[in-house]
């Protein structure tokens, strides 16, 4: 009988000439760090000399988007589906060799109940002296959970004596250990989503991480009153979002760059940020609660970019006299629209940017609904520096048409608007087939209300 093909020696399954075989192994583990961790596993199976390779990549995202929409489609699949997740992370992390980690990502539908595993993998990313490390456990793509159900992050202060510091009160994963403590002072970017974290936590982050600069917490409950203060804080992006038990955030004496907060009505007190010129912020039921501006007086003049959630425009915009932005050069905003709700409202905003150059529009429409009425005409105003307008969500209603015209007639300088009819949802769920028609009907209209009216100039792109 003839003996098996020995599958582990690389000259029966290459060339010798083979180029890639003849690259040293460093450069190989950087063309697999390039692929899927599942991709790149697959490689082991080559030769002996790949068989541990990929065990050395310096990133580890455990995507697992296709299982996370067949939960959204059979939520019934959740508790056959977590165990699996859970196995396939604990052996690519038994397996690792590589002495650090650029980056470690855990996404998946899991909560408190499986928190001695991600116990271990918080462990094993800081041991590795991990640079980026996101938690997102969020439930089917949602926006949150309620907070007893979260996983929460192992930090637990111990008894300290007086004079001890902050930095050194870890409990839970031994962070006192020499190889703990070096690795929290790797961390550059943390991202904890449908994650607990205490304000304890929060001070530990900002006091131990030496190079943190970007923060984001979304969905967390145990934060009532955050404080980011000190010059000497390498942070440079902080983003808090939907920690329902907040009731103020101070951020004084910082060089943050980029601030995002979504959420309740808040006590925001900002000041003294020289740095600061971009912020996202929508706070409470109409997204503009608190006179927002007001809490923002003291950097509105350096903004370049903001992006503002807004609910129920036709009811609130009316009512707030918006403060001159003389330096914005790209508004966002994201509304929360029923019925046939006006979207010239927004005219008055965009009024107040007179060096703006890009405007986007995000509509998530809850009831959107098409009535026949003449178009309306917002006030004449020549936004001389407006080059691209983008509009998502465009239904074809009358109100869309009216602000899509309101741009093709009063921006001056407009060179491309951009129709995306793309329906905005919150939860991941499946592309229905009545509104893929939807969207394609939105198209239609799209064309036939705005082709003929666009001056030559200008490029309309229906999405």
């Amino acid at each position: 009988m003839r003996k098996r093909a020995r599958l582990t020696e690389p000259k029966e399954l290459f060339n010798a000439d083979d180029c890639i075989s003849a690259l040293p192994d460093d450069l190989l583990v950087t063309i697999l760090s390039c692929l899927t961790l599942k991709e790149a596993a697959v490689t082991s199976i080559l030769s002996r000399r790949w068989r541990h390779l990929w065990t050395n990549v310096a990133g580890l995202d455990f995507d697992a988007n296709d299982t996370l929409d067949n939960i959204a489609a059979d939520p019934k699949l959740r508790s056959s589906e977590r165990p699996k997740y859970i196995n396939w992370v604990n052996r690519v992390v038994r397996q690792h060799r590589g002495p650090t980690l650029d980056a470690v990502r855990i996404c998946f539908d899991l909560d408190k109940s499986s928190r001695s595993a991600i116990d271990n993998w918080v462990k094993f990313a800081i041991a590795k002296r991990v640079q980026r490390l996101e938690l997102d456990l969020l439930e089917n793509g949602e926006t949150l959970r309620q907070p007893t159900r979260n996983y929460t992050f192992p930090y637990k202060p111990l008894s300290q004596s007086k004079g001890s510091s902050l930095k050194n009160v870890y409990s839970n994963l031994a962070l006192t250990q020499p190889s703990m403590s070096t690795g929290l002072k790797c961390l550059k970017a943390l991202s904890l989503k449908c994650v607990n974290v205490s304000e304890e936590a929060l001070d530990c982050f900002l006091s131990t991480c030496l190079v943190l600069q970007y923060l984001s917490i979304h969905g967390s409950g145990g934060l009532k009153n955050v404080k980011v203060t000190g010059f000497e804080l390498p942070l440079k992006y902080l983003e808090i979002v939907f920690c329902l038990g907040i009731d103020t955030i101070e951020i004084s004496n910082v060089n943050l760059v980029s601030f995002s907060y979504l959420g309740p009505g808040i006590d925001l007190i900002i000041s003294n940020v020289p740095m600061l010129d971009e912020i996202s912020i929508g706070e409470g039921y109409s997204g503009l609660e608190n006179n927002v501006f007001r809490q923002l007086s003291c950097c509105l003049y350096q903004l370049e970019v903001l992006t503002l959630d807004i609910y129920r425009p036709e009811e609130n915009i009316k009512i707030f006299a918006f403060p001159v932005l003389p330096n914005l050069k790209q508004l966002i905003l994201k509304v929360g629209a029923w019925d046939d709700d006006s979207l010239l409202e927004f005219t008055s905003l965009i009024k107040a940017c007179p060096n703006l150059n890009r405007f986007v529009l995000q509509l998530i429409w809850m009831s959107p609904s098409k009535r026949r009425r003449k178009m309306r005409r917002a006030p004449e105003c020549a936004h001389e520096h407006l080059t691209l307008v983008e509009i998502v969500g465009y239904y074809g209603r009358t109100s869309d048409a009216e602000l899509a015209m309101y741009f093709l007639e009063n921006a001056v300088a407009l060179q491309k608007i951009v129709i995306d009819p793309h329906n905005q949802i919150l939860e991941r769920s499946p592309l229905g087939i009545a509104q893929i028609k939807n969207e394609e009907s939105a198209r239609r209209r799209a064309r036939k209300q705005l082709e003929p009216k666009k001056p030559p100039a200008v490029q309309l792109v229906i999405l």
